[in-house]
């Protein structure tokens, strides 16, 4: 079970405003600490009322062990371990490298307000959020959010701070003592770019050589400067193909569902699509129209979940596109494992492609558009195929039944394991920290 800290927030009279954060005193550390106003924030962050405290530690000696690690993540993004969570790149990758941390009797406190079901200490600084977060988080909500992981990491004896990408949390921890790493696991949009070049002195990681070749290259990138994501080798695997293609992410106009449909029309493939509704205009306006079954909607629960534990015995139909809404990895194993092919026509340079080694360690090629790391993970021809076009892509539909599913699951096994990822990011805190304290 989870240790669990929860932490105080108090309201000032004005406004409501946050104000300061006080803890139990059993968490409070007896150390000596000065109060200093954190500055040099972007104006969107200042709050005047606000004071960190920072720790005044003396300088270590690192025999290179590294035993105790706290990995900040968004406040909105649940980290289990559970099969039945609901689909979510950041969380998985966040949920092995604890895991295999943990593997390796590395203490880890987690930061969230979401329920975590992860055997290490988790620290909700602004308590437990067991609702729903309803569209994108508010950037109000992340700065208080931040504000309070940075209060109470000032009080804890961290030997590294794993940040994993969110650009307000990282101005938050900006001159904190314990070193710190922030992993990059989204695209180097214009805004990521401004706010993470304007800090190259400070640690970085990217998930892939193509993500951290789009980042300006003052950037301090650590070691080789990206650390592949993994996946374990426990889930199932299958050589029974059926005739349909499988798509799955968040429903939005860069993942391409759109190019999914016109491929799967125009080689005369059913087409399964799986996911959250993140962009409902595109949705009713691009892919309803060509929806002919739609698994999604409350009346049809059960006519869905006879779909998917049947699909091992699929038969086409036509070119059939079926809508079963937002899966858990469980259901998107099942469907994965059978579909003829994954296809991934994304419309963005793609950082990794967590959805891409999730296809191949159960078997299934996977057609895709020349993208940002799509070569990194597939081996073209062997494990799969990329192109840069639709009429590319359409061909390749008639190539998958050259790929061996075996070759794609020994594929991933080899290059993406998790002991793989662990062993890669321990490498890099050990670097971080002997750098800290030479």
């Amino acid at each position: 079970m989870p240790i669990l800290e929860t932490m105080v927030l108090h309201r000032g009279a004005a406004n409501g405003c946050p104000l300061v954060l006080s803890m139990p005193s059993r968490i409070h550390r007896r150390m000596p600490i000065s109060a200093t106003v954190i500055g040099d924030w972007p104006e969107s962050f200042a709050n005047p009322r606000f004071i960190g405290f920072r720790m005044k530690r003396e300088k270590r000696n690192i025999s290179g062990s590294i035993k105790n690690i706290a990995i900040v993540v968004q406040p909105h993004q649940e980290i289990s371990n559970s099969q039945n969570r609901k689909y979510g790149g950041v969380e998985r990758v966040v949920a092995s490298l604890i895991k295999g941390l943990l593997n390796k009797n590395v203490n880890v406190s987690l930061y969230t307000a979401k329920k975590c079901s992860m055997d290490c200490r988790v620290i909700y600084p602004i308590g437990l959020f067991d609702g729903e977060f309803r569209g994108k988080i508010h950037q109000t909500q992340l700065e208080v959010y931040s504000r309070k992981v940075r209060e109470d990491l000032e009080h804890k004896d961290f030997d590294i701070i794993n940040n994993h990408y969110d650009p307000i949390t990282f101005v938050a921890l900006k001159n904190i003592t314990t070193p710190t790493i922030t992993t990059l696991h989204g695209p180097a949009t214009e805004e990521n770019v401004k706010i993470y070049g304007d800090f190259p002195e400070y640690h970085f990681s990217a998930i892939s050589l193509a993500q951290k070749n789009s980042y300006p290259s003052n950037m301090n990138f650590v070691e080789e400067g990206f650390i592949h994501n993994s996946i374990d080798d426990d889930h199932p695997f299958s050589e029974n193909k059926r005739g349909y293609l499988f798509s799955v992410s968040r429903i939005e106009p860069i993942k391409g569902q759109k190019n999914a449909i016109t491929i799967a029309t125009r080689c005369g493939l059913d087409l399964v699509i799986a996911g959250n509704c993140l962009d409902k205009k595109y949705f009713h306006e691009e892919i309803a129209p060509y929806v002919t079954k739609d698994l999604s909607k409350t009346e049809k629960q059960r006519e869905r979940i006879e779909f998917i534990n049947s699909i091992s015995k699929y038969e086409p139909d036509l070119g059939t596109i079926i809508y079963v809404g937002e899966v858990s990895e469980q259901e998107r194993d099942q469907l994965m494992k059978h579909a003829k092919a994954f296809i991934f026509p994304i419309e963005v340079q793609e950082a990794f492609g967590l959805v891409l080694i999730e296809a191949g360690i159960v078997g299934t090629p996977v057609i895709a558009f020349n993208r940002g790391a799509i070569p990194e993970i597939i081996e073209h021809g062997k494990t799969g195929f990329y192109g840069n076009t639709i009429d590319e892509l359409v061909g390749f539909t008639d190539r998958a039944s050259e790929i061996n599913p075996q070759d794609c699951r020994e594929h991933i096994k080899n290059r993406f394991n998790n002991d793989r990822m662990v062993d890669s990011y321990l490498k890099l805190y050990r670097t971080i920290v002997a750098e800290n304290y030479a």
